[in-house]
């Protein structure tokens, strides 16, 4: 006679087979639809959330067959740090405070278990689920793209969390200050290779709510990285050892002190003196993947001139600056922007008595002369007798002024991985096909070494490439050029109404904190906006929302001890970081000759 707990046990297998083939069929059908859309010209939206959280579950339910109690439980707590992070992560809930526990799950079950394969794949499982949760939106670009960026990424977060397992175990009592220093160095060299990915920077997480990070100013954004780290510790410490009157005090003020004393700066603060500028940012609301590059130019330059009119119509007296999203022209000559036909259409057009200055983004090229030294990006194109032309790639900005006919040029500096640049491209020779199904280009883009800002009558303005506004110290570089505001131009259409558009909007307002420069947003989709000085969303549109948004904007000639000095805390990371490895190193090699010698 079968045995009841055997027969549950199979029984509860059983259900769990079934459960990872139903999940894994609704994940099937779920791509299904996503292709029909394809087909259809229609977005994804939230259906790659779907589609990887079915595929997880399929995967996890069936490892999960066995029914081991320690197992489930292990698999909860990592998977209950990956929903905290991506959740807490701006575009759902807006309550950032859940950054503040999410990291305690995932310590509780390495301090539990010290197996490096089972730690490894639980970490797995939380950065994953992180990676799904807060950036699943990318895959609306490109389904290779975002399924690489989520899998990708979430290698290289276990990266120092596998660094900070070694540390526990050869040097335990200096863990968890490798933990936080591990982590903010694999931060800040995200920021600094070619396959730049650093969306998920864990101080970004409070972008939604400037008034609780005006201490980023002094220490950017991985200061919050190191305060929601240790805020983490601390409430682990606390978890596991309830009874000592000090930790609940301790971690309380570690907890409130820094959003309270960035709550008053932020009420408390005054701009500095100096002068206003009015604006006005369109939104032309053109779809990229299927509108805005294969239809009528001539439709889009007369949806832009008429946008222009009605902001001009909508000012007093005159506009100091009108703004254009990201790539509005295509095949301009940087050396004669004015030459292109749009161009000079517009410049007919708009009213000079009016109007001083426009701004815009542009797909260009730049032609290299005879004996002129060529670049890595260089492409040759035949000229009419035969020959072969050297040109340069661009996705840049320009200046025009409308009274004098001067105009400036701008390369953007920070490309996105696969759609503008081929990262390590010697040795993913392979990937041409997917760089090129992004839009890319294997020979990547022309750029420029300083971050010149436009520079005008009466002010110097940041001009900011839509993925350029994401890199805080690189963003700092426009101001020691002298910019006193910022202009970011962009096109955040790529990911549907997705919470894509919301994060990249909200990182505009970290940049204003930490170099308190106001920020104007025009975007193409996705939202224009007027970030004031304390990043502060004055006012913005809504995505799906053709027209214009108009106001004005404080100029700064001030410094921020964090555009003076930069990410100081990174810099303190990479220091402990190393000494925490050879630490490790020391200990490993020397336990090992013990080992030998005995």
């Amino acid at each position: 006679m079968q045995r009841p707990d055997l027969t549950f046990a199979v029984m509860a297998t059983r259900t769990r087979y079934l459960l990872a083939l139903g999940l894994f069929l609704a994940a099937a059908g779920t791509g299904l639809v996503m292709y029909q859309r394809t087909q259809a010209e229609h977005l994804w939206g939230y259906l790659p959330l779907a589609l990887y959280l079915l595929l997880w579950g399929a995967i996890a339910a069936a490892r999960l067959t066995r029914a081991d109690p320690a197992t489930d439980r292990r698999f909860l707590l990592s998977s209950a740090s990956g929903v905290l992070l991506g959740v807490g992560f701006p575009g759902y809930l807006p309550f950032p405070f859940l950054l503040l526990v999410a990291w305690v799950p995932l310590l509780l079950l390495q301090q539990d278990n010290r197996s490096t394969k089972t730690v490894f794949w639980h970490g797995f499982n939380t950065f994953l689920l992180y990676n799904i949760l807060a950036t699943f939106w990318v895959t609306n670009t490109a389904f290779a793209a975002g399924l690489f960026a989520v899998l990708a990424n979430t290698g290289l977060m276990c990266i120092p969390w596998l660094a900070f397992h070694w540390t526990s175990r050869v040097s335990p009592r200096v863990s968890y200050l490798a933990l936080v220093a591990f982590w903010l160095s694999f931060e800040h060299l995200h920021y600094h290779w070619s396959l730049n990915w650093p969306w998920l920077t864990l101080g970004n997480g409070f972008a939604q709510f400037p008034s609780l990070v005006q201490w980023y100013e002094v220490t950017g954004v991985l200061g919050g990285s190191a305060w929601i780290l240790v805020v983490n510790y601390l409430v682990l410490q606390w978890y596991r050892s309830p009874t000592p009157r000090r930790m609940p005090v301790i971690l309380l003020l570690t907890a409130l002190l820094p959003p309270a004393g960035s709550l008053i700066r932020y009420l408390t603060y005054t701009p500095p003196p100096g002068e206003t500028l009015t604006v006005s940012a369109i939104q032309p609301n053109l779809e990229p993947h299927y509108e805005k590059f294969s239809h009528d130019r001539s439709q889009q330059l007369e949806l832009f001139t008429t946008l222009s009119l009605e902001a001009l119509a909508t000012t007093e007296g005159t506009l100091d600056y009108l703004l254009f999203p990201e790539t509005s022209f295509g095949g301009v000559d940087e050396a004669r922007p004015t030459s292109a036909p749009a161009f000079r259409a517009l410049l007919d057009v708009l009213p000079h008595d009016r109007l001083h200055y426009l701004v815009t983004g542009y797909q260009g090229y730049y032609r290299f002369g005879p004996g002129e030294e060529v670049t890595t990006a260089v492409r040759y194109v035949p000229n009419s007798d035969g020959s072969e032309a050297a040109l340069e790639a661009l996705n840049g900005a320009a200046q025009l002024d409308l009274r004098t006919g001067d105009f400036q040029t701008y390369r953007k500096g920070v490309f996105v991985p696969g759609a503008e640049s081929f990262p390590f491209r010697n040795t993913l020779f392979f990937l041409e096909p997917l760089v090129n199904s992004l839009g890319g280009s294997v020979a990547g883009m022309g750029t420029q070494a300083l971050r010149t800002p436009f520079r005008g009558d009466r002010a110097e303005i940041a001009p900011v490439i839509c993925y350029e506004s994401v890199f805080g110290e690189y963003f700092t570089g426009y101001i020691r050029e002298g910019a006193q505001a910022a202009f970011v131009l962009t096109n955040d259409g790529w990911w549907d109404n997705t919470a894509g558009h919301l994060q990249h909007l909200y990182l505009s307002s970290l940049r204003a904190i930490e170099t308190r420069r106001a920020v104007v947003r025009s975007a193409n989709m996705g939202a224009c906006a007027f970030i004031d000085q304390r990043g502060h969303i004055v006012s913005r549109t809504r995505y799906g929302q053709r027209g214009h948004l108009s106001g004005t904007i404080r100029l700064n000639d001030s410094i921020t001890p964090y555009v003076r000095f930069g990410d100081i805390p990174a810099r303190i990371a990479l220091l402990l970081a190393a000494m925490a490895l050879l630490s490790n190193l020391a200990h490993t090699l020397r336990r090992r000759s013990t080992l030998d010698a005995s």
